[in-house]
Order: structure tokens, then sequence, then C-alpha cells
């Protein structure tokens, strides 16, 4: 019987084995495709990355900011810099429009309030579920109330950052800080 023991526990490790390396794998290569697909986004787009960001007024169409890797933030509208700005703590009220990179781009969320009645609310600079970290590095770059941007952002700093997808996401933001 003991004979028979060792080749079947031997099997099922080597089983188990090639069953974590393949989930490993798969994982590994759904990473590949996400970065593959943030490239092609691109690239399909004319984007330009740059490295530091610019003065607040001299943001270039298409002119994206790194701010992780495979994260990038443009800045479309500065905002009110006569309020004071964004700090840790502050009760960010966001407005967003969520979509796929693919070709033919899918909208999953919208920012209208037709659609939410009420926007994303959540403090900056500390772990919400209202929020994701690719939002609170581009937060940092927006700086003021009424600013908006947008956003490309991979699944580590997105959503679904603790589940088994890896889908990169694209967000067009407009952020308000409420006053008490």
């Amino acid at each position: 019987m003991k004979r028979f023991i060792t080749p079947v526990l031997l099997l099922a490790a080597m089983l188990l084995g090639v069953s974590c390396n393949t989930s490993e794998t798969a994982y590994a290569n759904q990473l590949k495709k996400e970065k593959k697909l943030i490239a092609d986004y691109i690239a399909r787009n004319n984007i330009k990355i740059i490295h530091e960001i610019p003065d607040d007024d001299k943001w270039k169409p298409n002119e994206y900011y790194e701010l992780d890797d495979y994260c990038y933030f443009h800045l479309t509208q500065m905002g009110d810099t006569n309020t004071k700005e964004i700090k840790e703590g502050d009760i960010v009220l966001m407005r967003y429009r969520r979509y796929t990179l693919g070709v033919n781009p899918d909208t999953t969320s919208y920012w209208t309030s037709n659609d939410s009645s009420q926007p994303a609310e959540f403090q900056f600079l500390t772990t919400s579920a209202a929020s994701c970290a690719g939002w609170q590095l581009a937060l940092a770059v927006m700086g003021y109330t009424g600013a908006e941007g947008k956003l490309i952002c991979p699944s580590k700093l997105g959503f679904d950052a603790d589940a088994s997808s890896v889908t990169p996401y694209g967000y067009d933001l407009k952020m308000k800080i409420r006053n008490f």
C-alpha cells in the first residue's frame, strides 16, 4: 500500500505545481496584454508621455504626465486657483466617466447627475472604496476645486487592484473639494 500512496502523492504534488505555474503564467500574460493595450491606446491617440509636471497653464494637448508605471495623467482644466489647494484629509467630490482602452471603447460609468445623482465622495490620501490609488495620484496634480483631467489607469492602481481582473481604464475626472 505504501508503494501506491507515494506515487499518487508525487503525482498530486506535480499536478498542483503545474496548476500553480499555469495560473501564474496566465496572470503574467494578462499583465503583458494590459501593458500592450495601454501602449496601443497611447499610440492611437498620439499621446506624448512627459516626466515633469508642466506649469499649470502650460499643458499641451495630448501631453500626459507619468504618475506611476503605466499610469498617466493630463490636466484639461486648472480649476479655481483662488480656492485652497487640496490637502490630506480633504473631502473630495468626484464626477467621472470610465471607459475601456480598446479600439472601440465601452463607457462603463458616467459623470452626469442623470446617471448618478451623487458624485463619488471620499477623503484625499486615505483608503476608500469610493476612490482608487490612480485617482489619488491624479488629485495631487489637479490640486483645486473645478479641476478636470484625463487619467490612464492600470488595473493595479484602479478599482480592481485586489481582484484577479487585469483591465486598464481611462477616466475623465471632475474634482471639487467640499467646503465645511
